[in-house]
């Protein structure tokens, strides 16, 4: 007989999903994933002015916004036929990078770490440290869920790490606040970026904007060095076997992204079999056999079978999982094996820990790679190419970016200055799409076989790091 364990809604992601599994024998035997909310940001952009998507697309999503008017822009530009100058992309650059490690560390410090961590157990702080002290008097006070009432599990509890996590918990979120105002220097304001126009940047840029900018960097980067990797990696140390929990297909996709002098920092491709292959957008399709819509895509929350508005993306009909380690496995990049191969792992395999991983590593590439890139840029030399924003275009135009979340795609067709369609296939639909065609979305696939030992009215905290180790994004996937 089995047991049924649903969570609606699931807690520290963005947007709205729920789960249901059905436990036989102590491991999940089936599930549902299902996104709980329709946005239709694809249909609103409709028969509006093109360039009108590059600030409506930010507004997908309350943490991924830059990527999102960066990717619709690209599509843009190729309806436009204009090329931004050197400067404008490296601005790009220096914005996607530094908002993905903030994104990184808002995942694994503020939204997942409280999966691993017995909060409680920082409480009681009698030192001299004036920080840790309000953080501990906080904690005692505050009745927060995820300190209280937590889902049961086999939590760290002992003090030293408790009161090092939340620590580091604030200070995420006071790097975060940093690193927003070193990209509001370039983009204009921060949230929703209103200098990235087709052609480049708008932004004026000095000698003190750059050296602002680098300033934020360098504490990003510390952080990341002396805080992030050493927490993840203990986590890989302490629950080493989430090696083996939370495996997916092992297909990957990833897109070229994050330009230099001798390439990009990540290449584009997918993975199936084992095998790395180019990727052809002409064979991405969305099927909808379990989404609340009608074939030709409108709306529909009574279609038969349907469970979840998020779509269901196939690469000639393989679900494909992307992300940091998706980036990680097409790169085949030695420095992440060098790491996982200190817990045994002797290649790069989908599983929860290896996702944590290669988030935190990751984010120490990219801030090595902007401090780099942010030395390419001309002081004087133009950051925008002329365009004609008056012009009534007619064409179409995609754009591929990437996103903390994984790799990114917008597809725009314009007729006489008038959008006829958008189209948005983002990470988290890749990742939590349902079950189409016979074959469970990644997310799906892997919390089947979850082990659980603990399970309770708010569900099982092993489903719970599973899903979290994507970072779900469901306000993206809804859309």
């Amino acid at each position: 007989m089995s047991n049924l364990l649903s969570v609606d809604p699931v807690s520290r992601i963005e947007g709205h999903m729920s789960v249901s599994t059905a436990v036989e024998g102590g491991r999940v035997s089936k599930v549902r994933i299902s996104g709980n909310m329709y946005r239709g940001l694809e249909r609103l952009l409709l028969n509006r002015h093109p360039v009108d998507s590059a600030r409506i697309a930010q507004r997908v999503c309350g943490v991924c916004h830059e990527v999102h008017g960066i990717s619709s822009i690209t599509a843009l530009e190729q309806i436009y036929r204009v090329v931004p100058p050197h400067n404008g992309q490296v601005l790009r650059d220096m914005i996607l990078g530094l908002h993905i490690v903030t994104d990184h560390l808002l995942h694994f410090y503020n939204l997942c770490s409280p999966d691993y961590i017995d909060y409680s157990a920082a409480a009681g702080y009698s030192g001299r440290d004036a920080e840790m002290k309000n953080i501990s008097d906080w904690i005692s006070s505050s009745g927060t869920k995820f300190v209280i009432n937590k889902t049961p599990g086999d939590y760290i509890k002992d003090k030293g790490t408790a009161r090092r996590f939340a620590l580091h918990y604030f200070q995420a979120l006071k790097i975060r606040a940093e690193a927003a105002s070193g990209l509001a220097l370039i983009g204009g304001k921060v949230p929703f970026i209103h200098a990235l126009l087709p052609g480049g940047i708008t932004t004026e840029i000095t000698p003190d904007t750059l050296m602002r900018y680098y300033r934020v960097l360098t504490e990003t980067t510390d952080f990341v060095n002396n805080a992030f990797i050493p927490d993840v990696m203990e986590l890989a140390e302490r629950y080493p076997e989430y090696f083996k929990i939370g495996g997916a297909y092992d297909t990957f996709y990833a897109h070229d992204s994050l330009k230099y002098k001798k390439g990009y920092l990540f290449t584009s491709g997918v993975i199936i079999d084992g095998e790395k292959r180019k990727f052809d957008y002409k064979m991405v399709k969305e099927l909808l056999n379990s989404s609340y819509y009608n074939p030709d895509g409108s709306p529909n929350e009574s279609a038969k079978g349907a469970y979840s508005w998020i779509k269901s993306p196939r690469y000639n009909g393989y679900p494909l999982e992307t992300g940091p380690i998706a980036r990680a496995a097409l790169s085949n990049d030695a420095g992440f094996r060098q790491l996982i191969a200190r817990y045994g792992q002797t290649s790069i395999r989908s599983s929860v820990m290896t996702r944590l991983l290669a988030r935190a590593y990751e984010s120490r590439r990219i801030c090595n790679y902007l401090f780099e890139r942010s030395e390419d840029f001309v002081i004087g030399k133009p950051t925008i190419a002329h365009v004609d924003l008056q012009k009534k275009l007619t064409g179409e135009g995609i754009g591929f970016s990437l996103a903390a979340r994984g790799a990114l795609i917008h597809h725009i067709k314009a007729y006489d200055g008038r959008v006829t369609d958008y189209k948005m296939i983002v990470p988290s639909t890749w990742n939590f799409g349902p079950t189409a065609a016979g074959k469970h979305g990644v997310a799906e696939k892997a919390v089947l076989g979850t082990p659980v030992r603990f399970g309770g009215d708010s569900g099982s905290i092993e489903v719970g790091r599973v899903i979290r180790s994507f970072d779900p994004c469901t306000a993206c996937s809804v859309h």
